[in-house]
């Protein structure tokens, strides 16, 4: 491979996040803002459609257009496209080009060996160190992106010794999401709608890994009277987890549906305790978040969960020991607001970035 040509940009970056929504553009956002006001010049290439702006003076450049209502043959067109449209166009500029991903891992590929074939320094953001389908391909992409990159970088030691089996060691940043202004009168309206007393929060995509049904099976055994409030988009279990609180009779408060980020951040302040019973995770933007806010956390020892959650049960954890969990947090103090790391976050990618 050939070294990165010495007429680029000594501290320019590239930041490539296509999707364009969700935690992993959230972060996206938080990392633009904290290398711009340090004083790298970002671009930041995301999907026509995305949810939210920087705060600061990146530049933003909508390149990715995924065709969302295009109907049959969307994902061929949308393949199509990037390699016409997409990938041109992120390889024409200088500088450090570094890719959140994967957004979809055969064009992570592509655009990561495209890049370092014309001599960019590439850097990677894998966010997941595992396959979230299960397929064997998609896992061996992945595997591929890690090696085509000069740096990676992650979130937890745990993802760092998995990344560094197969390739160098990686660059370990914190995990930082944007941080609204408080909004007293968002949380009010949060806690109006969950009633009085405490709330036990699920945040996030509810899919089976994410174990809900453990959750609402724990909310039956656990003593102190808080009420269970599930807040998130369905992605693709929803129903059967209602079904089952429905069955147990356990009386929960469900928003199912993709809330903006202030209103999604206005929910985790104004829980009691967050709990995140994963079955399988690398590391968790809504435990970032919770951190960041100040609502204490309750997760599975899985990844790196460990490294950010106020307090793990086992992986195979039964819902009595979350249940147990979840009364001695809800008895203990809240914690301190924990402020974004920024400076160790604008440390760690210039690491990684070799400036």
């Amino acid at each position: 491979m050939r070294s990165p040509p010495s007429s680029a940009p000594p501290s320019e970056v590239h930041l490539v996040e296509l999707d364009g929504r969700g935690g992993v553009f959230q972060h996206a956002l938080a990392l633009a803002d904290a290398l711009h006001l340090s004083g790298t010049r970002v671009v930041l290439h995301t999907a026509t459609d995305a949810e939210l702006e920087p705060l600061g003076q990146v530049t933003v450049c909508r390149c990715m257009d995924w065709l969302r209502d295009a109907g049959p043959g969307r994902r061929v067109r949308v393949g199509v496209r990037f390699l016409a449209v997409t990938l041109p166009h992120l390889l024409r500029g200088p500088g450090v080009l570094h890719v959140q991903g994967p957004f979809r891992s055969s064009l992570s590929v592509v655009a990561l060996a495209a890049a370092r074939m014309r001599g960019r320094r590439v850097v990677f953001t894998p966010h997941n160190t595992f396959s979230r389908s299960g397929s064997a391909l998609d896992a061996r992409l992945m595997r591929v992106c890690w090696r085509l990159a000069h740096v990676n970088v992650v979130f937890s030691r745990a993802d760092a010794a998995v990344v560094g089996r197969v390739t160098t060691m990686p660059v370990i940043s914190p995990l930082v999401l944007p941080q609204p202004p408080s909004d007293v009168l968002a949380q009010d309206g949060w806690r109006a709608r969950w009633g009085p007393g405490p709330v036990v929060l699920f945040a996030g995509h509810i899919r089976p890994d994410k174990q809900l049904d453990l959750l609402i099976a724990a909310s039956q055994l656990w003593q102190r009277a808080a009420r269970l409030a599930i807040v998130g988009s369905d992605n693709g279990d929803a129903q059967r987890c209602q079904r089952l609180a429905e069955r147990l009779g356990v009386d929960a408060s469900w928003t199912v549906g993709y809330l903006d980020l202030a209103e999604f951040a206005a929910a985790v302040a104004a829980a009691d305790l967050i709990v995140c019973p994963y079955r399988t995770a690398s590391q968790s933007g809504v435990l970032a978040l919770a951190a960041q806010l100040g609502t204490p956390t309750l997760a599975t020892d899985i990844g790196g969960l460990s490294e950010l959650a106020t307090r793990t049960v086992a992986r195979d954890a039964d819902p009595m020991a979350v249940a147990m969990a979840v009364d001695e947090l809800l008895a203990s103090p809240r914690p301190r607001a924990a402020p974004a790391p920024s400076l160790a976050l604008v440390a760690a990618h210039r690491r990684a970035y070799a400036f």
